[in-house]
């Protein structure tokens, strides 16, 4: 008859109150803290991952180190137990041949392990704390999240402002990036490498924004996601027309005509970088109307450029805030 034994073990948080989580996706294995108290009252059933939304119940998301130090306890729990039955067996088996004028067992028990219960402790706190719009769970991260470990809720406002904060201070840190890189590399490797994040850096701004416009719009106005294609966002004039339908919130509200010329030019700018590797082609002159390039020749994106199209999103989804 197998019987289960129970060894008491006990979580210290952290100094704001937070417990350390780790998601159990060996392709992900992302560490983040959630409040002591919430993780008690509410997460009695599935848990997402912050990162990359993977799902699991509740009891698999210890970190390597807790996992490390309860299999430890384990261990030592096991033995002392053992140490303590052998103990009690020789020591009544010496005690039987005390008497005895041929037969003198003596035993002498070995070190016995000490036990020490001390409750797990956590990793210093860190200093990104957010609270789900949804439920209110409360956790704790480096860098970004994307969903709440508790309901699982997407935030696509805070993606996005992750997104734009990342972007600008991949900008601020491209001279320093540059050095670096010079240093380690050489000038000629430095100067491909900056350029491709700066190009790079294109895509993920407008990324973020398609992202945001979506899912505000389909928030404010109800509307049938699967009535907006995956690239309507992409184009200035397709985006203008389903906010100004559906919010009366047409981007020329918002935006001057030279804002919204210079937005429609980067816009059409990434394309061609994406897909004809950054060549000019007669397309691109249609749509973009840039008359600044001649066809066969390369897009070059300036880091004046970025700044000012961060500029131009950041006013536009403010509108769409209102």
């Amino acid at each position: 008859m197998t019987k289960n034994i129970k060894i008491p073990m006990t979580f210290q948080s952290d100094e704001k109150g937070y417990l350390d989580r780790q998601c159990p996706n060996r392709n992900c294995e992302f560490v983040f803290k959630i409040n002591m108290e919430d993780w008690k009252e509410k997460m009695h059933g599935d848990v997402h991952c912050p990162m990359c939304g993977y799902i699991a119940s509740n009891d698999q998301w210890y970190t390597d180190e807790q996992i490390a130090v309860i299999r430890k306890n384990a261990r030592n729990y096991a033995v002392s137990m053992v140490q303590s039955m052998l103990s009690k067996s020789f020591s009544r088996l010496a005690n039987s041949t005390r008497n005895n004028k041929y037969i003198k067992i003596v035993y002498k028990p070995s070190k016995k392990i000490s036990i020490r219960n001390n409750p797990i402790g956590q990793r210093e706190e860190w200093n990104l704390d957010i609270t789900c719009e949804q439920c209110g769970t409360r956790y704790s991260v480096i860098g970004s999240a994307y969903f709440c470990p508790c309901c699982g809720y997407n935030s696509v406002e805070q993606v996005f402002n992750d997104s734009i904060s990342r972007i600008e201070k991949m900008i601020e840190a491209q001279d320093f990036m540059y050095e670096k890189l010079a240093d380690e590399y050489g000038v000629d490797e430095a100067n491909k490498m900056c350029r491709s994040m700066l190009e790079g850096t294109l895509g993920d701004i407008i990324s973020a924004f398609q992202k945001f416009a979506k899912e505000n719009l389909v928030h404010k106005s109800e509307l049938d996601i699967s009535k907006i294609k995956v690239n309507d966002f992409q184009i200035i004039s397709k985006g203008n027309d389903l906010y100004d339908k559906h919010l009366r919130k047409a981007y020329s509200t918002c935006l001057s005509e030279d804002e919204l010329t210079f937005m429609n030019i980067l816009f059409q700018r990434r394309h061609i970088l994406e897909h004809n590797d950054g060549i000019v082609d007669e397309k691109y002159i249609e749509k973009s109307n840039d008359l600044s390039y001649a066809i066969g020749q390369r897009i070059i994106v300036k880091k004046e450029d970025i700044i000012c199209l961060v500029e131009i999103i950041k006013k536009l989804t403010n509108f769409f805030r209102e």
